[in-house]
């Protein structure tokens, strides 16, 4: 817990750094937002149904819309999935320049120092990226097909209500196996940092290996700042319950709302990999066996000349 206090304490010092990740967000948000707006805008045709998605979403009215006007919204949406692609890039690209800041958290922060470890050390965490998502898909995904195979084979057996908890079961240890994984790889990011290795696979069986030896200070803290993260996302929705955007002054109150969600993700985020910089080194590492090493002994020619002293067992 005390590596948790510190790193909390490092990243409220490098607030900077918070508002040039968030900064980032936000205009990959906006290249996204602003061409659907003006789709939307010139789309509407001046219809007051989407004042209807203020209050909450309205399948009915998205339906509508989308089949009078799918054609013009298609090329937005091809355009959102490279934009999500482009964060996943630059989450595994941010990662360098976070540990480096952490590794130096007395100085005070450096965009251009920030820059050259995320260009340091991309290179060997998109390799780590791809070893990370061969084992999510394989590791955890091994439990979504079980769930589905025995939901079929048991569907004329059970009612819905039965199903749903065995999909339900299934989830849970697809999702525990997923973020269990996912902490090995943020771990081994840390491994590579901190030791300087540039085999993803070596990096993430040594990751493993700490992880499964100290549960509570790895997948436990991840755990518990996932936990932190859905609280946020619970806090937010029932804001969202609770104001109902009928006028200018709410629809900015749940603006802000949104925007400190998403810096507070950020914060999480940077949180999480300087908890993992942290405890790092205070890891319970396998004691290494020891192999004997065979003592050579140096051989004598016999002496013809000694005299031979007789057996005293006869």
């Amino acid at each position: 817990m005390n590596s948790l206090v510190t790193s909390f304490q490092h990243t409220l010092r490098s607030a900077r750094l918070l508002w040039l990740l968030y900064g980032i967000t936000l205009a990959l948000g906006l290249v996204a937002a602003l061409p659907f707006f003006n789709t939307f805008k010139a789309e509407d045709q001046d219809s007051l149904a989407f004042l209807n998605l203020l209050n909450g979403f309205d399948y009915t009215v998205f339906s509508d819309f989308m089949h009078r006007s799918g054609r013009a919204v298609s090329p937005l949406i091809s355009v959102g999935r490279w934009l999500g692609l482009a964060y996943l890039f630059l989450s595994v690209f941010f990662a360098g320049g976070i540990l480096l800041r952490f590794s130096q958290p007395a100085n005070r922060f450096n965009s251009g120092l920030f820059w050259e470890g995320c260009a340091h050390y991309v290179g060997r965490y998109l390799r780590l990226f791809g070893v990370t998502l061969l084992f999510v898909v394989v590791g955890a995904g091994i439990w979504l097909v079980i769930g589905s195979l025995i939901s079929v084979a048991v569907s004329d057996s059970y009612t819905e209500r039965g199903l749903f908890w065995i999909g339900a079961v299934f989830f849970a240890l697809f999702a525990l196996t997923a973020t269990l994984l996912l902490c090995i790889g943020d771990l081994a990011k840390v491994l590579m940092f901190r030791e300087d290795e540039h085999g993803a696979f070596r990096a993430f069986g040594q990751a493993g290996r700490l992880v499964l030896r100290n549960p509570g200070k790895t997948v436990g803290l991840y755990w518990l700042m996932i936990l932190l993260g859905t609280a946020l996302f619970g806090l937010y929705f029932l804001l969202d319950e609770a104001i109902l955007m009928n006028g200018w002054l709410t629809i900015f109150i749940m603006f802000v709302s949104q925007q400190a969600l998403v810096f507070a993700r950020v914060g999480l985020k940077v949180w999480w990999l300087g908890t993992a910089y942290t405890v790092y080194p205070t890891l319970r590492r396998p004691t290494p066996v020891l192999r004997p090493v065979p003592v050579s002994e140096s051989i004598t020619a016999p002496d013809d000349d000694a005299p031979i002293k007789p057996n005293e067992s006869w």
